[in-house]
């Protein structure tokens, strides 16, 4: 493997700015090479490559300042959150320590109190026994026994209920101290194994980094046939502080050490296997790619199996049309589910290809987690037993059997595979599906994070299917043949002859479950804003998924008044509906372009109507997508086409059509959503979980300095510094649509006849150098 792949394969993803630019370097001495004059004066082809090679260094030079200043970053960020963590895992420890001498010391008295308990319990008995006045006619057995109860019962109540009520409040203690230790632990592992995955991405960052300059070097030193390449490398490469620093390998065993001594008990096999770094290339299983092509092979022949056996059974017996109705309602939204899971596959595997981290982004175990194989095995199975249970269905109409078994076997299996709670096939992934889903739920009491709103927008686009669970849920319940109510419920709302019939509660229903989807991302926008107290972007958003609320309310004041009028065009609810969902939709598209994907930056340059930055490798998937995000999101003006048709088919079939295509819309937005995030992750050089089990005090600001101020350490810079630094380095940024027109270093080339350069003797060209860190101490200044 060429080492441009190697480094494109290798790259973190969201530090990809910070590497060097081996690629532009590599065409920089080619086009050098190519271009180079042909005449025979020396002198000329003397200024050329002295120029070239003055060029040259000096992007080395600027390159080797941003690799070091990004790497200082880093290191002094790793090392305040390895105190932090090491001073965490300290007072977990003494935390647990006197806990445990106090229930040792508890468990102590306690055993004393029983054994003065027992004594004082003998004394009385004893004294009770012994103290009781002699008579000539002594007491018969039966009364003695009986007065030695009561007096054991006396005491039992009077000494030690509060015994008894201590050893219950204790255990109490003890197990709830237990689970919080165990939470404690718990969040400890996982901020220690995330450390421990950040430093790996480091260690590379320096490995691929030095691999980087030597190779472009020695190609410099091969194409100018000199020498200057390997003495720069040795001057400033080997003794660049990015390279020399060894304090990231010191964090590793540091981190190991602490790790197996305090979290595993001294077990460092365990240990290495929880702070296991997963591969940076996924690799797929054989096997799973197998079953993939097998499940995928038997839906292409259940296909036309399905359309032959419609057609045929619906062009012969025309009794059983009415059954297709039910049919649609049962069966489109396990389809729609089953689809989403194999879209959200294909989702996975372009984020994967173009560098997008979305296990960064939804916060998911890098070390276990789905792959994008899985997901598009799991949804051609799903789809496999679909057809199948749609051809039964089929089948056993044309025989009039008990056919609507078969849609509430697919409901129950599909439920149980998707949420059941056996720890097999892939549970932690399921279990990460049902924790969002219940904070979701739960809106206005859990921080909201990018999962959560991600899977809640997934969910506005499948409104049609919480209307099919009610649709589903009544027909079982009241209309099919078994139906336990149906003898209760003669008349079933189910299945009305027109939907203006409605029965008032059903209708309710209906409403409610359209604008739940909705409902939920507009508490979650709400609980954004009181966390942030930023209006905007927050309240804004809330008020897009509001207008769903005011889309319903005029839909169904168009549908409750529609007696009143021969044809919808002559309510005047319908042209409120209209003017309503208009305005509601053009405030969607808005926000789906300019906010969730960014586009229509003023400062998009070459990439005209999108953004400064684009992932994807050609422009034509942006304009695809923003062209089908505007016509998907008003094809809602079918609807229109339907207006004085009484046909439930139409609507039906219409219907399904619109939520196919919902589904296909929000899997292009999923692309480029995601997309967005990622950028916004790159801003921040963040790529991993900042997972925090205390926040920075004050008083830790001075720990940090004293860190980055010892004598082997890393000097705080001042901001101006800072920014010049990054300022210098968007300057050297370009885009891949550039680097295909023209060199990053080909403009300069231009003026090597209009000055006079003298050779290119001295390395050291710029003094931005001197600005950052000084070379002769390998120290960054204040």
């Amino acid at each position: 493997m060429k080492f441009a792949e190697r480094l494109a394969a290798h790259i973190t993803p969201e530090w990809n700015s910070q590497y060097i630019k081996y690629d532009e370097m590599k065409e920089f001495l080619y086009q050098y090479e190519q271009s180079a004059p042909v005449q025979d004066d020396e002198h000329l082809l003397q200024r050329y490559f002295a120029r070239a090679d003055e060029i040259f260094f000096q992007f080395c030079d600027k390159e080797l300042i941003k690799i070091n200043t990004f790497f200082a970053e880093k290191l002094a960020e790793a090392q305040r959150k390895f105190e932090s963590l090491k001073s965490e895992l300290k007072e977990n420890s003494n935390l647990m320590n006197r806990k445990k001498d106090r229930f040792r010391s508890s468990k102590l008295t306690l055993i004393e109190e029983d054994d003065e308990d027992d004594e004082s319990k003998a004394k009385l008995l004893g004294d009770t026994t012994l103290g009781t006045p002699q008579t000539v006619g002594s007491p018969s057995r039966a009364s003695m026994r009986n007065r030695k109860q009561s007096v054991i019962s006396n005491v039992l109540n009077n000494t030690g209920a509060q015994t008894i009520t201590q050893r219950l409040i204790e255990k109490n203690r003890e197990r709830q101290l237990k689970n919080k230790q165990f939470r404690k632990e718990h969040d400890l592992k996982l901020a220690f194994s995330e450390f421990y995955l950040s430093l790996i991405l480091l260690q590379n960052y320096q490995t691929l980094n030095f691999t980087g300059f030597r190779k472009i070097l020695k190609k410099h030193d091969k194409i100018f046939k000199t020498d200057r390449g390997s003495e720069w490398h040795k001057a400033y490469v080997e003794t660049a502080p990015f390279y020399t620093t060894k304090k990231v390998d010191t964090f590793i065993n540091d981190v190991v050490n602490l790790f197996t001594q305090y979290l595993e008990n001294g077990d460092r096999e365990r240990a290495m296997k929880r702070l296991r770094v997963p591969p940076f290339e996924e690799k797929q299983s054989p096997w799973t790619t197998f079953r993939l092509g097998l499940h995928i092979g038997m839906i292409l022949v259940l296909i036309p199996v399905v359309l032959m056996l419609i057609f045929f059974t619906y062009a012969t017996f025309h009794e059983l049309s009415f059954n297709w109705k039910i049919a649609i309602k049962l069966y489109r939204s396990p389809l729609f589910i089953i689809m989403h899971i194999f879209f959200i596959g294909i989702n996975s595997y372009g984020w994967s290809r173009s560098g997008v981290n979305h296990v960064l982004i939804f916060e998911i175990d890098p070390r276990n987690h789905l792959t994008y194989q899985q997901l598009l095995e799991m949804g051609s199975f799903l789809g496999t037993f679909w057809f199948v249970s749609l051809i039964m269905f089929i089948i056993s109409a044309y025989y009039n059997l008990d056919y609507y078994i078969f849609p509430l076997a697919l409901v129950v299996f599909l439920t149980v595979f998707l949420i059941n709670p056996i720890p097999r096939f892939q549970f932690s992934s399921r279990a990460w599906v049902m924790n969002t889903l219940w904070k979701i739920l739960a809106a206005p009491f859990y921080p909201v994070a990018f999962a959560h709103f991600w899977l809640a927008d997934q969910l506005t686009s499948f409104e049609f299917l919480f209307i099919d669970i009610q649709f589903f849920i009544c027909w079982f319940l009241f209309q099919a043949q078994w139906a336990p109510l149906k003898n209760f419920f003669p008349d079933s709302p189910c299945i009305p002859s027109n939907n203006r019939d409605l029965s008032i509660t059903f209708n309710l229903i209906s409403l409610f479950l359209m604008c739940l989807p909705s409902l939920l991302r507009f508490l979650q926008c709400l609980r954004r804003f009181k966390d942030t107290s930023h209006a905007f972007p927050h309240l804004a958003n809330a008020l897009k998924y509001a207008t769903t609320f005011f889309d319903v309310a005029a839909l169904s004041l168009k549908y409750h008044f529609s007696y009143m009028y021969k044809s919808d065009w002559e309510s005047p609810f319908f042209y409120i509906w209209l003017i309503v969902k208009f305005i509601a939709t053009c405030y969607k598209l808005v926000w789906d372009l300019k906010m969730d994907w960014g586009f229509f930056d003023k400062n998009a340059g070459e990439n005209k109507f999108l953004r400064e930055v684009i992932v994807y490798s050609s422009k034509n998937y942006y304009y695809f997508a923003i062209v089908q995000n505007v016509l998907l999101r008003f094809l809602w003006l079918v609807r229109l086409y339907d207006i004085g048709l009484r046909g439930e088919t139409y609507k039906d079939l219409v219907t399904t059509m619109l939520g196919f295509l919902e589904v296909f819309r929000r899997f292009i937005w999923n692309f480029f959503r995601l997309e967005n995030e990622h950028l916004n992750n790159c801003g921040q050089f963040r790529a991993v979980r900042d997972i925090s089990i205390s926040p920075i005090q004050m008083t830790d600001l001075s720990v940090i300095e004293k860190m980055m101020d010892d004598e082997d350490g890393l000097v705080n810079r001042q901001h101006t510094l800072n920014m010049n630094s990054k300022q210098n380095n968007n300057n050297l940024t370009i885009t891949k649509s550039s680097r295909r027109k023209k060199s990053l270093f080909w403009p300069l080339v231009d003026d090597i006849d209009r000055v006079d350069y003298k050779h290119y003797t001295d390395f050291n060209t710029t003094q931005q150098t001197s600005q950052l860190f000084d070379r002769t101490t390998n120290k960054f200044i204040l």
